[in-house]
């Protein structure tokens, strides 16, 4: 049985009388990395520092490692086992070395032993080196990888991190979150993050909560809340563009037949919905979505003729928004096939969505 190091049950934190957070239950376990995403005020940093013992919940019950936190002194030994990162490195003017080895001196650390320490995550994090500079003479990226070797070096139970990458740039992001997801893999270590950025989900979490208005909505692996989202608004944050009002009119080798508006029909595979007739929302990414250089040469489901209206430009991929039955669909295919298609505004193409790819929301 894997080990709990987090449970959390019925908490609720309140400012100025308004509940902003209320979770009815989550459990963290060893090892795993959690992912925390959801708009902003959904309450996402909130619960971070509900988990860290900084903030304390008007009501409710936190365990760690299956002791329960209650008195002000639990929380004090809480906060010791665990290290935060912020969005914002909060570095001291001092040295880079003294920056990293800071809370080990906080925390009485022998001096050898800290000393082994820094120079240890100096070096993983690609910053031997630099031990003399001045933190505050550091690029975005250096800030923010001194700032997480001072939590490494801590040597922490479990690792808070606060949308550590959002300041920084494509290129420094990319290569920050690789060494991060690699630290991860090679310890083991319990983690939970907050991010706004989906691209990191699947490289870093092992499960996602998904949260808005101050609760979780969801909770799953990546692929499930980013493919199958259990709500509309959900889906529309995640980036699940095309969702259409449709009714089940039918089933035949384990694929439900559905019926938007217009005579706009088309096919669903997955298993996990009704098996009456119904009014749903068919929701597919737009990434599903492919475009085809003609008609098939044999009958296939969710194939159709359609108007290219217009082509947005997103760096190596390009937004194709399409017209068919009344209906408007949003494609996101890589450059090069646009070209090689001849796809532009006012062409005509084929394009497919694979039955497996369509989820079924309750209307």
């Amino acid at each position: 049985m894997e080990t709990e190091v987090f449970r959390l049950e019925d908490i609720e934190v309140v400012k100025e009388g308004r509940p902003i957070l209320y979770v009815k239950e989550l459990v963290l376990r060893e090892g795993e990395v959690l992912g925390l995403i959801g708009p902003n005020g959904a309450g996402k940093s909130t619960l971070l520092l509900v988990l860290g013992a900084l903030e304390k919940p008007a009501r409710g019950r936190i365990w760690f490692r299956g002791r329960e936190v209650t008195r002000e002194a639990e929380r004090l030994a809480l906060r010791r086992r665990l290290a935060v990162v912020f969005q914002e490195p909060l570095l001291l003017d001092t040295t880079v070395y003294d920056n990293v080895a800071a809370g080990l001196r906080f925390r009485r650390v022998p001096q050898a032993l800290a000393r082994e320490r820094v120079h240890r995550w100096l070096q993983r994090l690609g910053l031997d080196g630099l031990e003399r500079r001045r933190a505050r003479t550091l690029s975005g990226g250096e800030a923010q990888r001194v700032s997480l070797a001072r939590a490494l070096a801590l040597e922490p139970e479990v690792l808070l991190l606060d949308e550590p990458f959002a300041a920084l740039d494509s290129p420094t992001r990319s290569a920050l979150l690789e060494d991060l997801q690699g630290i991860l893999a090679a310890t083991g270590l319990t983690a939970v993050f907050v991010t706004h950025d989906f691209r990191e989900l699947p490289l870093l979490a092992h499960r996602v909560a998904a949260m808005m208005h101050g609760r979780v909505l969801q909770i799953g692996p990546p692929a499930q809340i980013l493919n199958q989202p259990a709500s509309l608004a959900l889906a529309s944050f995640v980036g699940v563009a095309n969702c259409l009002p449709a009714t089940i009119v039918g089933k035949e080798d384990g694929c439900y037949r559905l019926r938007a508006a217009g005579g706009f029909e088309l096919w669903c595979r997955r298993g996990d919905h009704p098996e009456r007739n119904g009014r749903v929302t068919a929701c597919w990414r737009p990434e599903e979505v492919r475009l085809l250089a003609g008609p098939p040469t044999v009958p296939q489901k969710n194939v159709w003729p359609g108007l290219v209206r217009r082509v947005i430009p997103f760096g190596a991929q390009d937004k194709v928004v399409l017209a068919y039955e009344e209906q408007e669909i949003s494609a996101l295919v890589p450059h090069q096939l646009c070209r090689h298609l001849g796809i532009a505004g006012g062409t005509h193409v084929y394009f497919e969505v694979p039955p497996e790819t369509v989820h079924l929301l309750p209307d």
